[in-house]
């Protein structure tokens, strides 16, 4: 009986030595964490403690508080408005101010004054920041909301806003299609023959297997050049989206306002070959989100106490198996902060 007892004192000092740093690291102050490992967080359920690995239960001399696990990357823009984002995300090569000059006469009129694109290969993930003028000026949430929620193709919609400047055709798909409305739209008419009211030039784009491309594909396929009753337009050709319910979001002194389209169509081995994605995203779906904010309050009128306040407008593309990465926009957004 002696021996048992002593025995069992043993594992009960073996499984302390064990258990004890482990509560340590759940109470705490967890290191700061992505906004993916966030994510992770939300969706399982478990604290944020667990995630963060274990945690020494001494401090060293010198140290008050716990190292990070990770230290968070800040990309900023000249205007000094910034993201913190985790260091899988890398920053593409400089682009031009969108939009590209083929849609630009057939796109909300807003100016663009900063933009950078962010990608994240190992989430499959991509993220554009810009601070543009403000063309919200004189409405209100109600009339964004129901701007947002028009028809795909009616120029002004969320799927035109991705299309003309976040997720626009490549550039040689562009041009293209622009020289055959411009040579078709300029050929003479026969003898006796009436104008047509009407032409309408569609060019589907080949796409290059990079992430850029593979978003703007999923988009839109191509590009469509039109004329009717006297009206030149450019626009997409947007398969099926769900657009989700517009949602308010106050983050760092900032106002922003979120939509959603959800893509409806499930990815196929070829795409999933061609953009040498991994072969378990067949059967994914894209998610497609833009947020527009300010500084609160969201300036929909004029202030003579903030004149020509910018406006901060944040697109991201995601995908998986299943339709919403809602959760994964909202904690990056709240990564955003203003000078």
């Amino acid at each position: 009986m002696g021996l048992l007892m002593k025995a069992a004192g043993i594992v009960t000092m073996i499984l302390f030595g064990f258990v004890v740093p482990g509560v340590a690291a759940q109470v705490s102050q967890p290191s700061p964490a992505s906004p993916e490992r966030d994510v992770a967080v939300g969706q399982s359920g478990a604290s944020p403690a667990q995630f963060a690995g274990p945690q020494p239960a001494e401090q060293t001399s010198g140290s008050s508080q716990a190292q990070p696990e990770a230290k968070l990357r800040r990309f900023s823009l000249p205007s000094g408005t910034s993201i913190e984002v985790s260091p899988e995300w890398i920053e593409r090569e400089q682009m031009p101010l969108p939009p590209s000059p083929r849609l630009a006469p057939f796109a909300p009129q807003v100016t663009f004054l900063e933009f950078t694109a962010l990608e994240n290969p190992k989430m499959h993930s991509v993220l554009r920041i810009a601070t543009t003028t403000n063309p919200f000026l004189g409405g209100d949430e109600a009339a964004l909301d129901v701007q947002m929620h028009t028809a795909a193709g009616s120029g002004s919609g969320l799927a035109d806003y991705l299309f003309y400047f976040f997720f626009s055709p490549p550039r040689d798909c562009l041009d293209g299609g622009s020289e055959a409305y411009r040579k078709a739209k300029s050929q003479p008419e026969l003898p006796g023959q009436t104008v047509s009211p009407e032409l309408s030039i569609r060019m589907d784009c080949k796409h290059a297997p990079t992430l850029a491309d593979f978003y703007s594909r999923e988009l839109s396929p191509g590009v469509e050049f039109q004329f009717t009753n006297g009206v030149e337009r450019a626009s997409g050709i947007y398969p099926e989206f769900y657009l989700t319910p517009m949602e308010k979001v106050e983050a760092n002194g900032l106002t922003f306002y979120v939509f959603e389209a959800q893509g409806r169509m499930q990815l196929d081995l070829a795409t999933v070959d061609h953009f040498n994605l991994p072969d378990e995203t067949q059967g994914a779906q894209p998610d497609f989100f833009w947020a527009v904010g300010a500084p609160s309050p969201f300036p929909f009128f004029r202030d003579p106490q903030r004149k020509n306040l910018q406006v901060i407008q944040v697109a991201y593309a995601g995908l998986g198996l299943g339709p919403n990465k809602r959760d994964i926009f909202l904690r990056l957004l709240r990564q955003v902060h203003s000078p």
